[in-house]
């Protein structure tokens, strides 16, 4: 390991499992240089017990990297790092550093230490970390679907006698009707497109809530003999999972878990088998303390809008943050997207930092709504943040099938760019295809009227979503 001198041999430290894979990204910015990210990911790295990068923020305090020097704040962070993780190493390097405080320094120390073992000490970080389960009828998050009519057989797979499998994942507005839908699995680009095309028809019941139900799983099962006859196989697979994940297989848990919650999509076929969200937290829960980034995001997410468990922003906001540090794109696709109180100039800041970090990871969604926010900010563009915005609005849809968001978003280019003509072209066609879906128009016939008037669209996408349920005629299937 590297060692400088400061008059004291320090090291940062090396990371030890649970956090390796996020621990490596941090330390990728720090060798970089990049003391500001590097700061942001320790910070979120420590707040879920890992102590390695609460050492790591000590030696950034006694260094001045990014904060300013402080030998009293360095001294708390090593020291918890070094009576949380029995380091030997992390608590010489912290004796160094208080034996040249004065008495009146120690004491100082020692208090911000004190407040640093409440907030980040083992036994505070199990307990905050930890959701508090719940039966699914305690919790009531989820919206009940009205119609759902089964996707069309794609011709050449059902000549060919082929099973098909797609996971969807989506929002569902206010309304009821459904809105960027993201295919994460698929087996088949004909299923692909076959279960995406039918989940824009999807319909729930409305809810009297001000913003999407985001992170909702459907699976669409494609076969000849029909989602009943398949029942033993979708039980065997779980089980086989399930045996893989009690056996301590950290991958494993976050499969198992994931499959149930896709698989509640068949829980009338399914009676016998536990598809609980509770169920599936506790082996997201086992996965996310082994280290698993996508475990993260997901126990996180439930434990923010209290799916299976009793809600908990603040803790959950932990586990996503630390998912989004280890660079999966839908992490911080959510931090983007989930700004809190922040001004509005810190949000924008907050969420095009996020998104670029998505986009770059390859994530088409969080490039499209990173051009969406390069453009739509109170003032005027940047001519790099419109080239930005352009070059990813042309870039070709992977996976998710909301053409009318894509459509809505070029034109928002468009008018930044003071192209008009095109704007309104492309808002009408975005018109023409949600009225053609049923979705709710206000959003897009406010933009088209600012478009008309010669202005670009500043603000956010869902900008006017009060309730306004439409009226539904199918039933679900």
């Amino acid at each position: 390991m590297k060692r400088i001198f400061f008059g004291i041999f320090m090291s940062l430290a090396g990371a030890a499992l649970p956090v390796e894979a996020n621990f490596d990204k941090a330390m990728q910015d720090y060798t970089a240089g990049n003391f500001t990210e590097a700061y942001r990911s320790f910070d979120a790295l420590a707040a879920i017990g890992d102590y390695s990068s609460a050492f790591n923020i000590g030696v950034m305090y006694y260094r001045g990297e990014h904060v300013e020097p402080d030998p009293l704040e360095a001294w708390a962070w090593m020291q918890l790092a070094a009576s949380q993780s029995g380091e030997e190493s992390m608590a010489a390097t912290a004796s160094k550093i208080r034996a040249r405080f004065t008495p009146e320094q120690q004491e100082a120390a020692q208090r911000r230490y004190d407040a640093l073992l409440h907030s980040h000490g083992k036994e505070r970080v199990m307990k905050d970390l930890n959701p508090v389960l719940l039966a699914d009828e305690e919790c009531e998050v989820d919206r009940t679907p009205i119609a759902k009519n089964p996707p069309r057989y794609p011709p050449v797979e059902l000549q060919r006698g082929r099973f098909g499998r797609v996971v969807l994942e989506y929002s569902v507005m206010p309304g009821g009707h459904v809105r960027d839908i993201t295919v994460v699995q698929s087996n088949e680009p004909s299923f692909t497109r076959a279960a995406a095309k039918s989940a824009l028809s999807y319909r729930y019941e409305p809810a009297p809530v001000s913003e999407p139900t985001i992170g909702v799983k459907t699976a669409v099962i494609f076969s000849i003999r029909g989602p009943v006859n398949n029942e033993r196989e979708l039980v065997a697979e779980l089980n086989e999972w399930k045996g893989k994940a009690e056996s301590g297989d950290a991958v494993a848990q976050y499969i198992y878990a994931y499959r149930l919650g896709v698989f509640r999509s068949f829980r009338k076929y399914m009676k016998s088998t536990d598809l609980e969200y509770q169920t599936a937290n506790k082996w997201y829960l086992e996965a996310a303390q082994q280290g698993i980034p996508q475990a993260q995001f997901e126990i996180g997410r439930n434990m923010v809008v209290g799916r299976g468990c009793e809600a908990d922003v603040k803790n959950g906001m932990k586990w996503i943050s630390a998912a989004a540090v280890a660079g999966i794109p839908e992490a911080q696709n959510y931090l983007a997207t989930s700004a809190g109180s922040l001004s509005e100039e810190d949000r924008r800041e907050h969420a095009i930092r996020w998104l670029k970090n998505a986009a770059v990871n390859g994530h088409y969604f969080s490039g499209l709504l990173l051009a969406w926010e390069l453009v739509s900010g109170p003032g005027p563009a940047t001519d790099e943040e419109l080239s930005m915005a352009q070059e990813l609005v042309e870039a070709k849809p992977v996976d998710y099938f909301d053409e009318v968001r894509i459509l809505e978003t070029r034109a928002a280019v468009a008018a930044a760019q003071t192209d008009f003509k095109s704007a309104q072209r492309l808002q009408k066609r975005a018109i023409k295809l949600a009225g053609r879906l049923e979705w709710d128009l206000r959003d897009a016939k406010h933009r088209q009227e600012a478009y008309q008037r010669g202005e670009k669209w500043s603000g956010p996408y869902f900008y006017d979503i009060e309730l306004e349920p439409l009226p539904l005629q199918a039933s679900i299937h």
